[in-house]
């Protein structure tokens, strides 16, 4: 019973730190209060410690050993890096996604969407970030590919720290969020290459001209 409450409790901080950290409460570089989360939790630091290696395992927490853990950042140049792989990869399951798996995603694709709209009305960022996801983790797998879909799914910190270092304001993630019903319609007209171009103005919010040299 005790290691229930323990695992619990573990949990309960785990979900809340990932959400303030997905939030943009706590930023890039901050310190994790351990102290503090301990007494506002009542325990030991023995959970608290639990939930932060598992947000290291994660990739959204730094820890330097014998010393603290803090909110991981990445540079300019890591989060271009980052976009560049994703748009590639989501590119890529455009150009695999056929009727048959547009179809078999579709439902999916529309809930998650609805989801974002949803959680940006209600203030909810970090459930933006969350539901956003797993559009894009749909997206993914319409395209019917298993090496596609796995290599995607390693890079789930990556592209959250992606968006938290874009640190898009109010009407510039309304205005991504709404781009998801348009990358739906153009995959159901099978225009595909006006959907790479979204997807690349989606993700690094610059449009392309595909048929440009790069």
């Amino acid at each position: 019973m005790k290691k229930c409450i323990h695992n619990s409790l573990s949990d309960q901080v785990y979900t809340m730190l990932k959400e303030q950290i997905l939030s943009g409460q706590l930023k890039g570089g901050m310190k994790i209060p351990e102290e503090s989360l301990a007494e506002q939790f009542g325990v030991s630091r023995t959970p608290i410690r639990e939930a932060v290696r598992r947000l290291s395992e994660y990739g959204l927490v730094t820890i330097k050993p014998r010393s603290y853990a803090s909110v991981s950042t990445i540079t300019e140049k890591e989060a271009e890096d980052i976009a560049r792989v994703r748009v590639t990869l989501e590119q890529l399951a455009v150009d695999s996604i056929d009727e048959a798996g547009y179809l078999a995603h579709v439902k999916e694709l529309s809930r998650f969407a609805a989801d974002c709209q949803y959680a940006m009305g209600i203030g909810d960022r970090a459930s933006v970030f969350e539901q956003d996801n797993l559009f894009h983790l749909a997206l993914i797998k319409a395209s019917r590919n298993s090496a596609l879909i796995s290599l995607y799914e390693r890079l789930d910190a990556k592209i959250q720290q992606l968006r938290i270092a874009q640190n898009l304001n109010e009407h510039e993630l309304s205005l991504c969020l709404a781009q998801h019903g348009e990358m739906m319609n153009l995959l159901k007209g099978g225009e595909k290459e006006r959907c790479k171009a979204l997807i690349h103005e989606h993700v690094f919010h610059r449009s392309i001209d595909l048929g440009a040299p790069r």
